[in-house]
């Protein structure tokens, strides 16, 4: 263990010097000798710099210099961790009163008694010892809370960011489940259109061989030709469309005004294909409703990409859903 440093202000050089050598023969180190006070917090500063601050500064009250021993102990206590002993002959309720607020460890009073400053100096070393140790474990507590505190946050920090992107992934699956539902409905609708206009066919030819039944006269090639004309003008797609295309945008609303605000470039035969690959049907469902052949569907398809300039990668069926 080190043994403990001291610094002496005192304004008697000779008591100084003698105060010195007594300590020094009891073990103590002494860094050096001050009459005045601003002399002795200039040298401590300098000690300080060298870290070799001094453990106990003995200061007296009367100092040679401008400035007294309280006011040179002041200024050591609040920039330095050395402790206080002060040394006077003054009255004891003066020293008291003037110097209480520095809470010094020791007051002795002249003639100097050899034995009590080495008590006081020994007391005021464990005293300072016992706060520099409860100041490191404060300092060591705050700086763990503040861990703590800071860890704390970030965690939290962290949940609610999880939290965030869950409910955000779940705003996801609901609209994707709603999407989902509003394709089955419109598909649903779709194929509603197909299955009305094909039962409306069915009932015209039904009505035309229960008209010619119903004659019992024996059916000649002109009735046969009336009905396969029936056949043929309702499964013209021209004819029907203009029902097609109202039931269509009662499921797709705005969907032509949309497709020709950003296409103008597309003709109403374009405008057909797009209506249909919109209700999800497939080339050979096209090609039938469209009376053309399924090699011709394809040329159409291509020549509609062309249009729309649409790069490879892009899903012509997809394009046309988002519009």
């Amino acid at each position: 263990m080190a043994p403990i440093s001291i610094y002496i202000v005192e304004d008697e050089l000779i008591i100084a010097h003698d105060l010195k050598a007594k300590l020094s023969e009891l073990g103590y180190v002494v860094l050096g000798i001050d009459t005045k006070g601003e002399n002795a917090v200039e040298n401590i500063a300098g000690l300080k710099e060298q870290n070799n601050e001094p453990d106990i500064v003995i200061m007296d009250v009367r100092l040679a210099g401008k400035m007294d021993g309280i006011e040179a102990a002041r200024v050591l206590t609040e920039n330095y961790n050395c402790g206080i002993i002060f040394l006077t002959s003054m009255n004891k309720s003066e020293v008291f009163t003037k110097s209480f607020s520095l809470k010094p460890y020791a007051y002795l009073f002249k003639p100097i008694d050899i034995d009590q400053i080495k008590a006081a100096i020994e007391v005021a070393n464990y005293q300072r010892s016992l706060e520099m140790t409860n100041e490191r474990i404060i300092s060591e507590l705050k700086n763990e809370i503040e861990q703590r505190k800071k860890a704390e946050k970030e965690r939290n920090q962290r949940l609610q960011e999880r939290i965030r992107a869950e409910q955000k992934v779940n705003q996801l699956l609901k609209q994707k489940h709603q999407m989902e539902l509003d394709l089955i409905n419109r598909e649903l609708a779709t194929s509603s259109i197909f299955i009305s206009q094909k039962n409306k066919i069915i009932g015209l030819i039904k009505k035309d061989i229960n008209r010619l039944l119903k004659n019992e006269k024996i059916i000649t090639r002109n009735e046969i030709a009336k009905v396969l004309k029936t056949i043929d003008d309702n499964i013209k797609f021209d004819n029907d469309w203009y029902r097609i295309k109202a039931h269509f945008e009662k499921i797709h609303p705005g969907f032509f005004d949309r497709l020709r605000k950003l296409h103008p470039q597309l003709t109403p035969n374009d405008h057909k294909l797009c209506a249909l690959l919109r209700m999800n049907l497939n080339t050979k469902e096209i090609a039938h409703i469209l009376k053309i052949t399924a090699p011709s569907t394809e040329i159409s398809r291509i020549r509609l990409r062309k249009k729309l300039n649409l790069n490879k990668g892009i899903n012509l069926t997809q394009f046309i859903c988002e519009v």
